[in-house]
């Protein structure tokens, strides 16, 4: 896993440093998918004991540092409810719970400007960040350099100071396209998926809560694959289950989570990369709770993907 990681990096700088030294646009647009991957895969390192790739991250425009606050603070111990910071930073522009003041704007209009939202993100939090540095409101961390340093580097292989910057400038966009392409539509969101304000459990168990917010996907290109796992957030049950595990080790207690599933009587049907991508923009749309019984007749289509 970490050799596989090291090398996701080292093709990132090999393409960035290609595309700004030709002034490529398809091949800086290939680094800003390199760096994706980057940043998705550093998620595994984040979750684990303290270690160095966590800082992978800072290579974009996002922080590890906020992100294990949000990520690991938040929407690991509250999936999909009120307190999952996860949901409540991208609301009023993305509404995931099922309100009923929903207007037409926010229940149709992410098909559109999703995609705009997915370019700009890690831009908003990388200004706002910055911002509250100059003003004194936020420590300077060494890790903020990281970003920096992949600047420098485009500005001193570029033919002048603009293709430099325009390098830099497109490959993170476009990471942050893709990071957030895989990132919000890979395990949450569908009208089949537990959200605060559905019924929940009667008597709640903190696994099966778990359960309720997440749904694997059932593509045998990421069931099969442990490199496609680590970029694209692969293994999300059973992460959720045991985030502090490397995603390398979920597959050993794959069969006994299984086991129990069933002895418990308990089923939670995979779905596929485009039910959930369908699913997603599905969920924004809905206004009204789901009961249990709805939610399980949603997900009955999706039975025979179980694994």
């Amino acid at each position: 896993m970490k050799r596989m990681m090291d090398s996701i990096v080292f093709g990132f700088f090999c393409m960035s440093i290609l595309g700004t030294a030709l002034n490529s646009t398809w091949l800086q647009i290939l680094a800003g998918l390199f760096l994706a991957m980057v940043a998705i895969g550093a998620h595994n390192f984040a979750h684990l004991k303290h270690n160095w790739r966590t800082y992978y991250l800072d290579l974009t425009w996002g922080s590890s540092y906020e992100f294990r606050i949000s990520h690991i603070f938040s929407h690991h111990c509250f999936p999909n409810t009120i307190l999952d910071v996860e949901l409540s930073m991208f609301e009023p522009i993305l509404e995931f719970l099922p309100k009923g003041n929903k207007n037409w704007i926010q229940r149709h209009g992410p098909i559109v400007y999703n995609h705009v939202l997915y370019v700009i993100l890690f831009g908003v939090g990388f200004l706002t960040r910055w911002k509250r540095i100059k003003e004194g409101k936020q420590l300077l961390r060494p890790e903020f350099l990281l970003v920096w340093f992949h600047l420098a580097l485009c500005l001193v292989i570029g033919s002048d100071m603009t293709s430099g910057l325009t390098s830099w400038v497109t490959t993170q966009l476009t990471c942050s396209y893709f990071y957030h392409l895989c990132a919000i539509n890979s395990a949450h969101h569908a009208p089949s998926i537990f959200h605060d304000g559905d019924e929940a459990r009667k008597d709640p168990d903190f696994g099966l809560c778990q359960l309720d917010a997440v749904r694997e996907r059932s593509d045998s290109l990421i069931q099969n694959s442990l490199f496609v796992q680590l970029v694209v957030l692969g293994e999300h049950s059973l992460h959720h289950l045991f985030p502090t595990i490397c995603n390398s080790k979920l597959k050993y207690i794959r069969a006994v989570f299984e086991e129990t599933l069933e002895e418990f009587g308990e089923n939670f049907p995979a779905m596929s990369s485009w039910d959930h991508f369908k699913g997603c923009l599905e969920q924004l749309r809905r206004s009204s709770p789901k009961s249990i019984e709805e939610r399980k007749a949603e997900e009955a289509k999706f039975s025979s993907k179980s694994k």
